[in-house]
């Protein structure tokens, strides 16, 4: 039998650190401690409520779980086996009223090597201007 682990133990602690560092240069320090404890928790599929300050870096805790499961998926054998299913092909969908805050989250994503689309209407109008399939932009 396989022992599966969660992220919140220590070996899936480490993973994430791992993970963000080698996925996040610009994080030289890693995650903050509230984000790092958050986004193991929406790993594990636990539900979550976080209340902290405008630049605090809550961003971090949706935008770190589609580079964390890639690389998992691309790299099983380097990797302790979790107790939730990872992804080969994770999508991550964030909804927010504010048009200038999912347009600095998609820059911020895009930054890390995440695909990644405001769905507003300039940027589709845009898009479709420009002949471009939006199926295939985060596809």
């Amino acid at each position: 039998m396989v022992l599966r682990i969660n992220f919140q133990l220590p070996e899936g602690l480490k993973t994430l650190d791992t993970i963000v560092k080698k996925f996040i240069p610009q994080w030289n320090n890693g995650l903050k401690p509230f984000q790092c404890q958050s986004i193991s928790k929406i790993l594990d599929l636990d539900n979550l409520l976080c209340i902290t300050a405008t630049g605090d870096g809550k961003s971090a805790l949706f935008a770190v779980s589609v580079p964390i499961h890639k690389e998992i998926s691309q790299n099983r054998a380097s990797f302790p086996k979790f107790g939730v299913n990872i992804k080969s092909k994770p999508v991550g969908l964030i909804i927010t009223l504010i048009k200038s805050l999912v347009n600095n989250i998609v820059k911020e994503l895009m930054s890390f090597g995440v695909q990644a689309f405001a769905y507003t209407q300039e940027n589709i109008a845009n898009t479709h201007r420009a002949g471009i399939n939006i199926k295939h932009t985060c596809g």
